[in-house]
């Protein structure tokens, strides 16, 4: 970690030498002098990082080295936060200059002092490592450990367990064995893909030593691969294991062969034999490219596996013939017969859990969250404790602590690390980044990529925003098997992630030790003396917090929940925050915007999304640094013209939805100030209200040419060429969001001749009178919406030659009958879906048409008379969604006397939620009377639930009461934070759902891409 703060303080160093030329005057050399002291001791200190675990001297010496960083970082943020001044206007324009020049004198004085002190430390350091002789100590440590590491590789254990001992192998080793003895005679290779401790290794060596595997093939070598090998290393391996496992001699000189030797003697002797090697471990490519040669291709039915944590791994080594297998954790059941084989193995326990240890057993489980290793290790360690609910909370609320000192979990920890020690520096800190969210959180990727660019993990690439580098880095984590990917979009990405729960106890400690990020919860506090330089406070009251001093060094602030609001966000509280960077107070208590925060002048993020704050003051212009500002979810209406001084900003979000009728929504943005055209470092701007003077506002945008995604809502008629004008400049927009004043409003895009290149996303929310030529050219899109188009010309059939489309929703967009699709039309479509098509009778798709469609939605197309004719050929649809369709059309569906029954029996999931008295398969059963509704819910779907809010009249709100069947379902985030203290927590008062309802904007959001539940008519 010393490394990771030493790069990024050199890096703030050259910027600061760079851009603030004036500001530093004479302090200007003293800078340099710190810039070369620390590139020197840079050159060893990536040795002397990893070798601080095991040498406490080391480890001293590295801490000193990471605080006087620190603190030169913090000097530095300290002194601009000196020279930070509002603008003077008028008469005191020239009193305002003579004060600044005072003060810039007196800043640098101060300056000068603190270099020199720093210095001193600096060369003090410095001393003591060649005093010690540092660089032998490293030097004979680290050959030691690789040597150790060997010696006492935790990996090897794997090899050794008895087949008793093994869960949850049985299907993949079956698997695994299939692909060794059957399939082509060419060489093939197969990968066995996972996160450390899944147990690839284990399952490979079942199979290989089986008795089938060990007849079929003439020879077999295990060769374990470490991180640093050499090609001699790996051949030799390799021909003494086939030697070894035919009884055959071992040639003399093998041990002073040169690599080409050895790869001779290799291929020579694997000549016209069947062979299988095993590559265990394997962390890069280069494993493979360095034997490749040597491992002859005899069209014998030879195999090749590899084990690895990396996927790009797999990916490279992968041929025409080849398998990969990508190792999942156990499931819970496995999970827990093989958690009370190893925790009450006695005699007198007999692989039974005791009642009373039940439920801390299963949480323990839950932080093991199917990894083998983890269960086998502190199943074990369990065994050796006292069967007492107190001994095993103390497990429960330590391992990671335990991870670290207890020898029973060592080799656990050790093998976790792996992953972690093998990153390149970049990837570290956002690794231990991770750490401030809380437990059981899904990551959301934009909120991640864009806190990893504002804390500065993130290097600029020439051609690529922050955000686009940080997915790239996400997606290198995913590879590596070390983030887990919850959820994916549409478009395979990443949409939302987590840290196996044993990994986040290890990096909070390891953050903690390092002062990189401080986690403060109900059960962990700070110390007095403790330097918090990145805090994230979990569910936990203001008792921590009462001595502002701990604050001083404070660079980023994230608040997940707060259970006292008075004491987070009084006035007071952001006071001491002088050097802040990061700021995220998403749905914090909040209606008003603290002044206090316009005195941050580092600030970079600013994330008030969902709060209830209203207006931005003018004096928001002091944030000259400020680059993202998310106000989405708020009831900002209005941007005040400060922020056309805010120069720096590449993102303003700030949009919401308000709720309109019974089944639609009005996307409420923002109006913007004149001259927004000023920021043109804008990547990502909406969503911009055009209603007022928006000839003019949208000519502006027309500057705005970095931009990558765009919002507009209020269009006129009118508004087309403007529009059409500014879109043409933005040859980087990958996403546009567009709305007009009114659903039956017009809007002519007719004279878009040049389109965005790269649009990948549009929305186009407005009347058309015919649908934009250009948009059949856009190579690139994606996703496309058209809603309230009202076309008379079949859309779907003008719209199949798009080659890259992945997602088409048709929201009262086609006022005719009939929907038609062509062989081979959308040939990479995988989501389609038809909204309130209210004339449409028939959909054609003829046969090879939609090749790759899995998801089909349909809602509220009420004069459709039978399901899509030819979708029985969509051989790779999974899931038919149907809304508010009719009874006769659900009843030919019907089994087994339904006419249409034979077309959908391909399609693994059906779902139908609507009204009326016949629910079979339906997730929602509802009914309703006059005063009074009442709706039984079977929530396996939050967005069921805000469905059938969302259908409600006014008059109906104000009799509502919603009765929960499942307990469970009060930890949807669809649910208020909290349920008023008199009322009783199953149900859900008018009063409270109001406030609920202007509050949950992203949920409604999820409501207008789905467009969810139709229940205007009643029973």
């Amino acid at each position: 970690m010393a490394m990771i703060t030493v790069k990024f303080l050199l890096d703030k160093l050259g910027s600061l030498l760079s851009e603030e030329v004036q500001l530093l005057g004479g302090v200007r050399k003293g800078v340099e002098e710190i810039q070369d002291e620390l590139e020197s001791m840079k050159s060893f200190l990536q040795d002397a990082d990893t070798r601080s675990e095991s040498d406490q001297g080391v480890k001293t010496w590295v801490k000193q080295v990471r605080d006087v960083a620190y603190d030169t970082e913090d000097v530095f943020a300290e002194f601009l936060v000196r020279l930070a001044q509002p603008q003077g206007h008028g008469s005191v324009c020239y009193l305002h200059s003579c004060f600044r020049y005072v003060k810039q004198l007196k800043a640098r004085r101060h300056l000068a002092i603190e270099i020199q002190n720093i210095m001193a430390r600096i060369r003090s350091i410095s001393e003591r490592r060649k005093a010690y002789d540092f660089n032998r100590i490293i030097d004979e440590g680290t050959s030691a450990n690789s040597s150790l590491e060997r010696w006492h590789d935790p990996r090897l254990a794997s090899l050794f367990i008895d087949e008793a001992d093994v869960v949850g192998i049985e299907k993949p080793r079956e698997l695994l064995l299939r692909w060794l003895i059957e399939g082509e005679s060419k060489l093939t290779i197969i990968s066995v893909v996972g996160m450390g401790g899944l147990g690839k290794t284990t399952l490979v060596k079942k199979a290989y030593d089986n008795k089938t595997t060990k007849g079929h093939f003439d020879c077999q070598a295990w060769i374990t691969v470490s991180k640093t090998f050499t090609i001699e290393e790996l051949l030799r391996t390799a021909v003494r294991g086939f030697l070894e496992a035919t009884k055959e001699p071992v040639p003399e000189g093998l041990d002073t062969m040169s690599d080409i030797q050895l790869g001779e003697v290799l291929k020579d002797h694997l000549q016209q034999k069947r062979y299988v090697i095993i590559f265990d471990d394997v962390w890069s490519i280069n494993a493979w490219e360095a034997m490749k040669y040597a491992l002859p291709d005899s069209k014998c039915g030879s195999r090749i596996i590899f084990t690895t944590r990396k996927n790009d791994v797999a990916a490279s080594v992968e041929n025409t013939t080849g398998h990969v297998y990508h190792l999942q954790p156990l499931s819970q059941e496995e999970a827990w017969t093989l958690f009370c084989m190893k925790a009450f193995r006695s005699e007198h326990d007999q692989g039974s859990c005791p009642e009373e240890l039940e439920e801390l057993s299963l949480s323990i489980l839950k932080k093991c969250s199917g990894l083998p290793l983890a269960i086998v290790a502190i199943g074990g360690l369990l065994s050796k404790k006292e069967k007492t609910v107190l001994e095993w909370k103390k497990v429960l609320d330590s391992l990671g602590t335990e991870m670290r000192s207890n020898c029973k979990l060592e080799s656990l920890g050790r093998i976790l690390l792996l992953s972690f020690n093998n990153l390149p520096y970049h990837l570290k800190s956002c690794y231990l980044y991770l750490s401030v969210f809380p437990e059981d959180h899904l990551i959301k990727r934009t909120k991640l990529t864009q806190l990893w660019a504002a804390e500065g993990f993130v290097e600029e690439k020439q051609g690529l925003t922050l955000e686009e580098v940080a997915v790239d880095y996400l997606n290198e984590l995913v590879s590596r098997s070390m983030i887990q990917v919850a959820e994916r979009d549409d478009f395979d990405k990443v949409k939302y992630c987590r840290v196996h729960d044993l990994m986040r106890e290890i990096i909070q400690l390891k953050s903690r030790e390092d002062c990189f990020i401080t986690v403060v919860d109900h059960e962990r506090g700070m110390k007095l003396d403790e330097k918090v330089r990145r805090m994230s406070i979990h569910d936990t009251t203001c008792e921590n917090f009462l001595s502002d001093i701990r604050f001083r060094c404070l660079h980023s602030l994230l608040v997940f929940k707060s259970t006292d609001s008075s004491c987070f966000f009084g006035h007071a509280f952001f006071c001491g925050f002088r050097l802040l960077r990061v700021l995220d107070l998403e749905r914090a208590p909040l209606s008003k915007f603290p002044a206090e925060l316009v005195g941050l002048v580092h600030l970079r993020f600013l994330s008030l999304r969902r709060t209830m704050v209203r207006q931005l003051p003018k004096s928001v212009e002091k944030l000259r640094n400020l680059e993202i500002l998310d106000l989405k979810g708020t009831p900002v209406s209005t941007l005040p013209s400060g922020i056309l001084k805010m120069e720096r900003l590449r993102q303003i979000c700030n949009y919401h939805y308000r709720f309109v009728s019974s089944n639609s929504f009005a996307t409420c943005g923002m109006v913007v100030p004149p001259g927004i055209g000023r920021l043109t470092n804008l990547q990502k701007l909406g969503v911009v209200e055009v209603n007022q003077g928006s000839s003019e506002t949208l000519r502006e945008l027309g500057m705005l040419t970095q931009l990558r995604r765009l919002g507009i809502s209020k269009l006129r008629r009118e508004d087309g060429m403007d529009l059409c004008t500014s879109l043409e400049k933005m040859k980087h927009l990958t996403s546009l969001y567009t709305v007009s004043i009114r659903p039956n409003e017009f809007l002519q895009l007719e004279s878009l001749s040049s389109p965005p290149p790269l649009l990948q996303h549009l929305f186009l929310k407005a009347c058309l009178t015919t649908l934009p030529v250009w948009i059949s050219s856009l190579r690139n899109l994606v996703k496309l919406v058209l809603q309230h188009s009202r076309l008379k010309d079949d859309p779907l059939n003008a719209l199949q030659e798009m080659p890259n489309l992945v997602s088409l929703e048709l929201r009262h967009a086609y006022d005719g009958e009939e929907l038609c699709c062509e062989a081979r039309g959308y040939p990479r479509l995988k989501k389609l879906s038809f909204f309130h098509l209210e004339q449409l009778k028939r959909v054609k798709m003829a046969e090879g048409a939609m090749p790759r469609l899995r998801r089909m939605e349909i809602t509220s197309c009420r004069e459709l008379e039978t399901v899509p004719l030819g979708i029985e050929h969509l051989n790779n649809l999974q899931e038919l969604h149907l809304w508010g369709m009719p009874y006769e059309f659900l009843k030919k569906m019907g089994r087994p006397q339904g006419e249409d029954c034979w077309k959908v029996q391909h399609i693994t999931t059906i779902k139908h939620f609507g009204g009326g008295n016949d629910l079979t398969t339906g997730k929602v059963v509802w009914r309703g009377r006059r005063k009074g509704l009442l709706f039984l819910l079977d929530l396996d779907d939050s967005v069921t639930l805000a469905s059938c809010f969302f259908s409600l009249s006014s008059d109906d709100i104000s009799h509502l009461k919603v009765y929960q069947r499942q307990e469970r379902v009060m930890s949807s985030p669809l649910l208020p934070p909290a349920a008023p203290p008199e009322a009783d927590p199953s149900i859900l008062e008018a009063s409270t759902f109001q406030c609920w309802r202007d509050a949950r904007t992203e949920e409604l959001q999820a409501l207008v891409d789905n467009h969810t539940l139709d229940l205007v008519s009643r029973p």
